[in-house]
């Protein structure tokens, strides 16, 4: 069929029609009237927090602020939120946008009316982290206040508006309509409102308020679109009472695996009124305290198969790794295989004689090995956190982005607290803070002593992290860190002139004597001399120590190393082996058969290994046998080695000669 051009002008113009009139049928959103507006200015108030500078913050270069757009320049507080009057006193707000449960440099709360003028949050009279409500009062006020109405009848299909501060620009009035009600998500307690009006960021706290300016819900959050946001309805505003109620759900921590985890809810109640510092002093402390309490109830729900007392992790220790520096132990999920994680470092030179290695881990933002300056005492820079964070900023790249320009920072100032602190085998730990105001953040450093300097773990995180366990699951994961030391002897010299104040308690009765070409070393369990012409105050020094196999948290010297010709692979070498366990792996328990008869590689005779020559000197006095924790015997046996880069004839000599000059403490051997 075709139409006639006078026929299709007729059908188009009975279509524009039809759907006009579709169109106005279906759009029944009416406009908010300049009145209720004009009235509402004097209601809802931006939320808003003052911008913070570190003070002692110093960087690379002064700021370029002037950089910024005019507004970035000028503006001194944080947008946050939105807070309106409910009565001539009192304000109402969402209470994530004061979120008083967490720690924060930011939290100097102010309402701001459209001319600029800020008012300083007073009093929280009622607060409801299950409800997202937050009343408060003013310490002064602004001379014109029109409260909202409450209202609570509102219907699917009613013209609604989206009141509040639309990301950080101000309150904006924005129209839309009731979509649905639907059950609250997280606690089925109540129908949430559920909206068309555009909901931005900063609208959170702003009333959702009808044609006539009376407020039916609290708006909450928005999702994705912005055209099915959330309110919370009247009903549940008239619910709070003179008690903070402060709730968590599903508050969790977790080991190796997301299989190994304990969750609980967190809840406190605390009389109001209070301040704004008060309650969230309450607040925080409480939940920080049921985060420690959290972790210390996982470590006794894993307790008999995790660290340090499982089945498989002490038959790990039979045959434990060996690091320098930092090593993490790690388990699979089942806590069957253990292993200690090392960690590829970047190591750079900062300066002359001053080296830095940084890595990641899983335990912190950061592993650190960073050498003294040469002009600086090891004393003096243990004693000085603020000298040992500058150095650690020369080489991690900590910037502050301004425009499109990356500032470097280079230096923090002095802590804001320094601690010291044991670990359960003995290290001790120093543990210093700082803040970084702009961010809202937080560096912690944890330093042991170093024969070259310090040993480091760095944290780079939010603030609200302070007050969620930080500091007591620190405390309980450093247990799991071995560490290898490393230096040159006359590092070793001065690390222990520090003595009781900063050595581990495995170091506690060691000392260390040097004459040309010989040195004489006191360990736990033995004593040695050395004599080898290449010997002196470069060469290099090793020891590990690891866990005890029969103490149940203690550091046991398991290795020590001499590398008489600094970086050279040619060194001197004695290790304690255990006898395996039923778990132990069929290489180590045919090494161990090996050891015991002084057969294959441990027979005492010179061998290829591929990488050079060496030789191993079972220590038959050295045999001995102790009681496990479970009452089970395990026996060890000392190995002396030699390391050789190249073929010698005086090889096997030289390492009798080192084997003879070592003095095993036999009674040490029995314990």
């Amino acid at each position: 069929m075709r139409f006639s051009q006078n026929q299709f002008m007729q059908l188009a113009i009975l279509a524009v029609v039809f759907f006009s009139t579709q169109a106005r049928a279906d759009n029944n959103i009416q406009f908010l009237d300049k009145a209720v507006i004009n009235r509402l200015t004097t209601s809802v108030y931006e939320v808003v927090i003052p911008k913070l500078e570190g003070e002692n913050v110093r960087y690379a270069k002064e700021l370029p602020f002037e950089t910024l757009s005019y507004r970035q320049r000028n503006e001194k507080y944080h947008s946050i939120g939105t807070a309106f009057f409910i009565n001539d006193k009192e304000l109402l707000s969402a209470a994530h946008v004061f979120a008083l449960e967490y720690f924060s440099l930011l939290d100097n709360f102010y309402i701001r009316d459209s001319a600029g003028k800020v008012y300083k949050v007073n009093k929280v009279k009622k607060y409801s982290s299950i409800r997202d409500m937050i009343v408060f009062d003013l310490e002064e006020y602004p001379e014109t206040i029109n409260p909202i109405t409450l209202s609570e009848h509102i219907e699917i299909g009613d013209t609604v508006f989206s009141v509040g501060n639309v990301q950080g620009e101000g309150i904006s009035f924005r129209a839309g309509q009731v979509a649905a009600f639907t059950t609250e998500a997280e606690y089925g307690m109540w129908k949430d409102i559920r909206f068309t009006s555009p909901a931005s960021p900063g609208n959170s706290g702003g009333p959702l308020v009808d044609v006539d300016g009376r407020m039916v819900g609290l708006i909450v959050k928005k999702n994705s679109s912005e055209n099915h946001n959330i309110a919370i309805p009247v009903e549940e505003f008239r619910k709070l009472d003179d008690k903070a109620e402060f709730f968590l759900r599903n508050v969790s921590i977790q080991l190796s695996d997301e299989q190994n985890i304990i969750n609980r809810d967190w809840q406190q109640q605390i009389d109001l009124p209070k301040t704004v510092d008060e309650l969230s002093s309450l607040a925080r402390n409480s939940l920080n305290a049921f985060y420690a309490k959290l972790a210390n109830d996982l470590s006794k729900k894993f307790d008999a198969d995790y660290f340090p007392k499982g089945e498989r992790f002490r038959a790990y220790l039979r045959n434990q790794q060996y690091v320098k520096n930092f090593g993490v132990l790690q388990s699979d999920a089942d806590f069957n295989k253990w292993y200690l994680k090392n960690y590829n470092a970047n190591t750079i030179s900062l300066q002359k004689d001053q080296d830095f290695s940084v890595s990641k881990s899983e335990i912190s933002s950061f592993h650190v090995v960073i050498d003294k300056p040469a002009d600086v005492s090891l004393a003096d820079f243990l004693d000085d956190q603020e000298l040992i964070m500058d150095n650690i900023l020369m080489g991690i790249p900590l910037k502050r982005t301004i425009g499109a320009e990356d500032i470097r920072i280079v230096g923090l100032g002095k802590p804001e607290k320094t601690e010291t602190w044991q670990d359960k085998v003995g290290r001790k730990w120093i543990s210093s803070l700082w803040f970084l105001p702009h961010i809202d953040a937080f560096v912690y450093s944890h330093c042991l002593a170093y024969p070259k300097g310090a040993i480091c773990n760095i944290d780079l995180k939010d603030n609200d992290e302070l007050y969620l366990g930080y500091l007591a699951l620190v405390k309980q994961n450093y247990d799991e860190i071995a560490i290898g030391y490393e230096g040159d002897i006359t590092d070793w010299l001065e690390y222990f002139s520090l003595g009781e104040s900063y050595l581990p308690k495995a170091f506690s009765h060691t000392r260390l004597k040097i004459r040309e070409g010989a040195i004489k070393l006191t360990l736990p369990g033995y004593r040695l001399q050395i004599n080898n012409n290449d010997i002196n105050e470069n060469s290099n020094i090793h020891f590990h120590f690891g866990y005890s196999n029969t103490e149940l948290l203690a550091e046991e010297l398991l290795l020590f190393e001499v590398f008489p010709r600094k970086g050279m692979s040619s060194h001197y070498r004695v290790e304690r082996y255990y006898s395996p366990s039923e778990f132990s792996s069929d290489k180590y328990k045919t090494i161990w058969t090996d050891v015991m008869n002084k057969s294959g590689d441990y027979s005492g005779e010179l061998i290829n290994n591929g990488n050079g020559f060496v030789v191993f000197r079972v220590i038959d006095s050295t045999k001995a046998q102790a009681k496990e924790l479970n009452g089970s015997t395990i026996e060890s046996v000392y190995v002396v080695a030699c390391y050789h880069d190249s073929m010698s004839d005086d090889i096997k000599a030289q390492c009798d000669a080192f084997a003879d000059g070592v003095e095993f403490d036999l009674v040490a051997m029995a314990d």
